[in-house]
């Protein structure tokens, strides 16, 4: 079966032997990601990866490891696409396998899974290997007080794993990308019209924008909180809150420190809407999330705060959740498309920009570990995704708890802390 049909299958542009597409499909002068979607270009170039990362009660081995990248292969066939050599009809060879491997021996789990390196720099700077990783931490004496032996990370660029994927491949199952082409765009023809327009008009005020206000430097780091689901619901109940609103709250106000961390008066959100199911469908062919805009009222009371939250998301979901991943949509193709004339333009500073973004924050779907792929690993499970520029936080829910995946700027990391802290100030039982 060649690479050609292996991709239409899979709903995707198809890939020649070399990882790019076949001349007409896109240009070739960003090969080996020529076949990638405008969304898929942007998170790459942007150096943005998406993780998975849990404790086993197993002592990890190379072999065992290998074959979590094999069955990963096999499971998402994206993941053997774009870059050079890739083959995507077959599947990885013994050596790149071994290459994409990683099993090293620690004293202590207890800094894991903060401990990770999460830039994933060695994805994208070796063209000639897969865009992705497994690793695995195995503690030296054995598992530890809490039952851990080892920890396991899978990492990739996002343009080629997101959070709909990370549902699928916890339970063993299979990435059906196909699903993804079957809902059409449905943004009306002259708002998308009207979109690009725009779009082009703000290139070079966006160029701008990134050279004054970027950080010269990637300075994001990650943390991770794990809560218990049950205490959540409970203290949602009592507020009159839905889990949502209430964990979009509690990490926003402690995030914020009084008004110091965004603003004193209105937060400016990007909420990822995660909903596969809806027939809403804005995005590329390739991507299954939403963006949406989301503007938070602050307040300095908590209760009045988390009302604030509530409201805002009942009120942008009762009306068009379409438009801004539609410009975002237009923005994204237009910056390829310059790209290609003026790539000195594009260093990684710019992508470091935000657009005035304070955070984004989304909620996944459970993950309910189960089949080999998981064998082993145990609550709580810690998935998002992490960029060089932005502040992420990403909330995973398991059967039990809750992770609270946070990349953010180093001014907002000490405050994190205060996250548990204000969930027992408003629920010290």
């Amino acid at each position: 079966m060649s690479g050609e049909k292996v991709n239409k299958d899979l709903g995707a542009a198809p890939f020649l032997e070399n990882g790019a597409v076949p001349t007409g499909s896109k240009p070739q002068n960003d090969a080996p990601q020529a076949g990638f979607t405008d969304n898929q270009w942007y998170c790459h170039q942007a150096r943005q990866t998406a993780f998975f990362t849990a404790f086993s009660l197993e002592r990890s081995n190379r072999a065992a490891v290998e074959k979590i990248a094999a069955d990963l292969a096999r499971l998402a066939p994206q993941l053997n696409t774009g870059f050079i050599g890739a083959r995507p009809a077959e599947p990885l060879t013994k050596e790149i396998i071994g290459a994409i491997c990683d099993v090293k021996t620690v004293d202590d789990l207890s800094g894991y899974p903060q401990d990770w390196d999460l830039s994933g720099d060695e994805i994208f700077d070796t063209p000639d290997l897969p865009l992705f990783r497994i690793k695995a931490v195995v503690r030296r004496d054995g598992p530890d007080e809490n039952g851990h032996a080892s920890c396991i990370l899978v990492i990739s660029t996002h343009a080629l794993l997101e959070g709909a994927d990370a549902i699928l491949l916890s339970r063993s199952r299979t990435v059906p990308r196909g699903m993804v082409t079957a809902k059409p765009n449905k943004t009306p023809l002259l708002q998308r019209l009207r979109f690009s327009v725009t779009a082009a008009l703000l290139v070079p005020v966006q160029m701008l924008a990134a050279y004054f206000l970027s950080a010269r430097t990637p300075d994001v780091s990650y943390r991770g909180i794990a809560l218990e689901r049950g205490r959540l619901r409970r203290v949602a109940s009592a507020m009159g809150l839905s889990q949502r609103s209430l964990i979009f709250a509690l990490v926003t106000y402690a995030l914020n420190n009084g008004g110091k961390g965004f603003s004193r008066r209105k937060i400016s959100a990007i909420y990822t809407d995660l909903d596969a199911a809806s027939d809403r469908q804005t995005n590329d062919e390739f991507f299954q999330f939403r963006l949406i805009d989301l503007k938070l009222d602050y307040e300095s009371d908590f209760a009045i705060f988390a009302k604030n939250v509530h409201s805002a998301i009942a009120e942008i979901e009762s009306r068009d959740v379409t438009k801004t991943q539609a410009f975002i949509n237009a923005m994204f193709a237009t910056h390829r498309r310059v790209s290609r004339f003026l790539p000195f333009m594009y260093t990684p500073r710019f992508f470091r920009f935000t657009a005035g973004y304070d955070l984004s924050l989304s909620l996944m779907p459970p993950q309910l570990l189960a089949g080999e792929m998981t064998r082993g690993l145990m609550e709580p499970i810690y998935c998002g995704t992490f960029h060089p520029g932005m502040n992420l936080c990403v909330f995973a829910p398991g059967k039990t708890h809750i992770t609270i995946n946070l990349s953010l700027h180093a001014r907002l990391v000490p405050h994190v802390e205060k996250i548990e802290a204000l969930l027992e100030e408003i629920d010290p039982s």
